[in-house]
């Protein structure tokens, strides 16, 4: 590049900035991060035209944060880590939103281009494209506005977390500032098949008992108005995946989660169906109980915007490619006459008596634990229902989704999809962060909270209104359950007792530890309040009792 005189150079910007700017101008209204060297300039760019700043204590954090932060509102979120390890600390985050589908951008800073001998260097490209991640850099400091725009409009685009590298000696070039672009073009979505909607529409019309399954892809599609339009026209039923549970909430004909989380009602109508229509939905073993939920004689049709996703996981007897909102729409409009389904009394009976809420189980708490079936049902009496729940990874996570409820599609996210734990608490933090009207619930095992424990301070230090509903039986459960059936030693995956609470009240939080029903009054005079601040339920579980759905999906064999 030819140097500027100094009378040039009060009219020049540094690349930094223009970095900032174009992500700015992209409508991205916060950064979680953890500054260094490398990022420093950047971030302040970022902050300086409006966008806030969220200090995490570890990138790791700083990602998951950034990841539950996009899910829930849909607008371009940005992460910010250092050169070398701070790049590194936060791959996980990066794969699991990789595996999600978030659209997210991660400014990583980077060495001078060429310097291979620096401690912080290393082939930042390889470790991102190894986890699902796409990777660009600025390299050219006369472009670094227009490509900084295009890798946020990228990660937006293909739903992505993009992470762009930002070499310290390109961030310090001065370059004429550019015309910058506050509008991202919109993107056209292609026709549905006209002869697979034709061949839709008449198998559902010949259906006496429709199904509509709704999946992460329907939630991303907001297709939830018109899939419940789509099941009262048609007299289906309704169900989603865990990823989109909350969505048909308070809707009657609702069946909850399907898969291995499933109520017994759900369980038993679900394989009674005999068409049943994925929109936005994997049909994984999980969701399907290795195909134990679909009767063999169902007609299945799978609805995803990508056909690479169609069929992946068991036949389907049709498949349509498309937005799952604008199937939809489309299958609506081909309708005509509405259809009787089978929403009956006879049903309806089924799906009250065999509830999670009303199904009966042998209650197995001792003086010393408490049964967390018994527990998570009286957290969730307990709780204002204007929250947001997010999970975090583990044996326990079945009883959460059947057992605490959500108010809709936004009061529910659950970060593993890596199959990773210890990314629930700073998820929870960005849910916070975002929805600050609601009450945050972060439902977390004892190893998993352990794992991320120095975000903890995060949250006390934003005063987000949080609780932490630990489920510890000091272990890692999933691994316990697995190999002791197999003859198998513990001791590897067992730990001595944490007092949990007395952790809380160490940060400034505050908590209770719980083995029966009568020591959660602590937790009923927080709620009654206000439930300000963070505050921590360690519920002591039984750590003998095995979830059915983990014995049933997983049997002897954990991946």
């Amino acid at each position: 590049m030819t140097p500027t005189s100094p009378a040039d150079d009060a009219t020049l910007t540094p690349v930094w900035r223009e970095v900032a700017r174009a992500i700015a101008d992209l409508g991205a209204r916060r950064c979680f991060g953890l500054v260094g060297g490398a990022n420093f300039k950047v971030t302040l760019g970022l902050t300086d035209l409006g966008v806030e700043f969220i200090a995490a204590r570890h990138e790791g954090g700083a990602v998951s944060m950034a990841d539950v932060a996009a899910r829930l509102t849909r607008d371009l979120t940005v992460a910010s880590v250092t050169a070398g390890p701070g790049l590194t600390n936060a791959i996980t985050g990066i794969g699991e939103a990789a595996k999600s589908d978030t659209p997210l951008l991660v400014l990583a800073g980077d060495v001078v281009r060429g310097d291979t001998r620096s401690a912080f260097a290393f082939h930042q490209a390889e470790l991102v494209h190894a986890v699902g991640g796409i990777w660009r850099q600025i390299a050219d400091p006369m472009t670094a506005y227009e490509d900084a725009w295009q890798a946020g409009l990228l990660a937006l685009r293909e739903r992505k977390p993009v992470v762009l590298s930002l070499p310290v000696d390109v961030q310090e070039i001065k370059v004429a500032a550019k015309l910058g672009s506050k509008h991202a073009p919109i993107t056209k979505t292609p026709p549905v098949n006209s002869e697979r909607l034709d061949e839709l529409v008449a198998t559902l019309r010949a259906a006496k008992k429709p199904l509509i399954l709704a999946g992460h892809g329907a939630v991303v599609a907001d297709a939830e108005a018109l899939l419940t339009e789509l099941a009262d026209r048609t007299g289906a039923l309704l169900a989603t995946s865990v990823q989109a549970h909350g969505m048909f909430s308070g809707h009657p004909w609702n069946l909850g989660v399907a898969g291995g989380f499933s109520s017994p009602a759900t369980a038993e109508l679900m394989a009674q169906s005999d068409m049943l229509m994925a929109f936005g939905m994997s049909l994984n073993m999980w969701a399907t109980k290795k195909g134990r939920l679909i009767s063999d004689a169902a007609q299945l049709v799978q609805i995803d915007v990508e056909r690479g996703r169609i069929g992946v996981h068991r036949p389907v007897d049709l498949e349509l490619e498309g937005d799952a909102a604008a199937v939809a729409t489309a299958v609506l409009a081909a309708l005509g006459d509405d259809l009787p389904g089978w929403r009956t009394p006879e049903v309806a009976a089924i799906m009250i008596a065999r509830s999670n809420r009303n199904f009966a189980y042998e209650d197995t708490s001792d003086a010393g634990h408490i049964d967390p079936r018994t527990l998570s049902k009286a957290v969730d009496d307990i709780l204002p229902k204007d929250r947001t729940v997010v999970v975090d990874g583990g044996h326990f996570v079945g009883w959460v989704a059947r057992y605490l409820s959500v108010p809709d599609m936004r009061g529910w996210c659950i970060p593993i999809a890596f199959q990773s734990i210890g990314l629930g608490l700073a998820g929870a933090i960005g849910a916070a962060v975002v929805q600050p009207d609601r009450l945050t619930v972060l439902a977390v095992g004892d190893g998993g909270f352990l794992m991320a424990i120095a975000e903890l301070e995060t949250a006390v230090r934003l005063k987000r209104r949080l609780c932490i509903f630990i489920y510890n039986d000091s272990a890692y459960s999933a691994e316990v359950h697995h190999f002791v059936p197999e003859g198998y030693s513990g001791a590897m995956a067992q730990f001595p007792v944490t007092d949990f609470a007395a952790i809380a009240r160490g940060y400034g939080a505050d908590g209770v530890v719980v083995r029966t029903l009568q020591d959660l009054a602590p937790l009923q005079r927080w709620v009654a309040d206000g439930a300000q601040g963070v505050f921590i339920v360690d519920g002591r579980i039984n750590p003998a009792l095995v979830a059915d759905w983990y014995h049933e999906i997983f049997g002897a064999a954990n991946l």
